[in-house]
């Protein structure tokens, strides 16, 4: 059946933020070290920090939130895995990075491999990161019929650098009525030519309202490039 990975980052008070936002902040409310019972504490962090997923909401206010999906929706039988790297800081990334031969019709989870991640304890991870063209919304709906969610491995579908045009793209991937997700801040580090990827679950957490949500995104592969 093949090996389950993760394809999402843990928190932690280091998760880089876009724009150098503050990131995860915790509190201990309970410790066993200071004679408590038990450990707990309360989290504070922004709803798009590390691997998460933005909804129509964000850029749109009558636009669906986390609890409007069914929980099929979150499954994807048909991923892709697209090598396009390297991509170098602020470079906006067109449908010319993609070559289409390599994709099947039936994708429905895109998963863009640039290896920016490889810059992700850097500032020039959240302070030069790649975005995504607006015209690739357009693009992928007319090739990839069945795509549902695009994910990469860089910090947003927005450029901090070409912040303007971020908005735009945006718009375009959320504002349809067949929107395309940005899966942002993705971990491909363990995916190479060499592996094939089955199935992947994306796991938001649902909070009524939300316009984007952290997630934790699984992987199922197996040797053998798809």
């Amino acid at each position: 059946m093949g090996k389950w990975i993760y394809l999402s980052y843990p928190l932690s008070p280091d998760t880089p933020a876009y724009g150098g936002a503050d990131s995860l902040k915790v509190a201990y409310s309970k410790s066993i070290n200071q004679g408590d019972s038990c450990n707990a504490s309360h989290w504070s962090l922004p709803n798009h920090l590390g691997t998460h997923i933005d909804f129509p909401k964000h850029f749109f206010d009558d636009g669906k939130t986390a609890a409007g999906y069914s929980a099929e929706f979150w499954v994807f039988q048909a991923p892709h895995i697209l090598d396009i790297s390297p991509i170098r800081p602020g470079t906006i990334i067109g449908s010319q990075y993609l070559d289409l031969a390599r994709i099947s019709k039936d994708t429905d989870l895109l998963l863009l491999k640039t290896n920016f991640g490889n810059m992700r304890n850097k500032q020039i991870y959240w302070k030069e990161n790649p975005g995504i063209k607006p015209d690739m919304a357009s693009f992928l709906r007319k090739n990839l019929p069945n795509l549902r969610v695009l994910g990469f491995d860089f910090i947003s579908l927005s450029s901090y650098t070409n912040r303007e045009l971020g908005r735009s793209a945006h718009r375009l991937f959320l504002g349809h009525p067949d929107p395309i997700l940005p899966l942002e801040d993705v971990n491909l580090s363990l995916l190479d030519a060499g592996i094939r990827l089955n199935t992947v679950i994306i796991s938001p957490l649902i909070i009524k309202n939300a316009d984007a949500a952290p997630c934790m995104v699984i992987g199922q592969i197996s040797n053998g490039s798809r």
